[in-house]
């Protein structure tokens, strides 16, 4: 009878392969295009995933979850809330406007 691993090594070797996976997927993130947010261009960018940046520390804003319709901005101390739908829809609509037809 052949010997097995154990449990353990297993166990091991999944935390292993999801911590490379969960970096790979944030870095991937990090890289997606952006484009400034409609009408606050000068505060925020926006990918087109409906992930919202600072424009000054290119972090994320935390406000909302992914799957929610809505964006949650701080403009002046004031929290603005936004449709993600409109706000992608503005926001490329201008990039593509300006951009050169192929």
């Amino acid at each position: 009878m052949g010997q097995r691993d154990s449990k353990h090594h297993h166990a091991n070797r999944r935390r292993k392969l999801e911590k490379e996976n969960s970096s790979r997927a944030q870095k991937n993130g990090e890289l997606e295009p952006r484009v400034p947010l409609a009408g606050y261009e000068e505060l925020y960018e926006i990918s087109r995933s409906g992930r919202v940046f600072s424009r000054t520390t290119r972090a994320v804003i935390v406000g909302g979850y992914h799957y929610s319709p809505f964006i949650r901005i701080t403009v002046k101390g004031a929290v603005v809330t936004l449709s993600k739908a409109k706000a992608l829809a503005d926001s490329w609509a201008r990039v593509l406007e300006t951009e050169p037809s192929k």
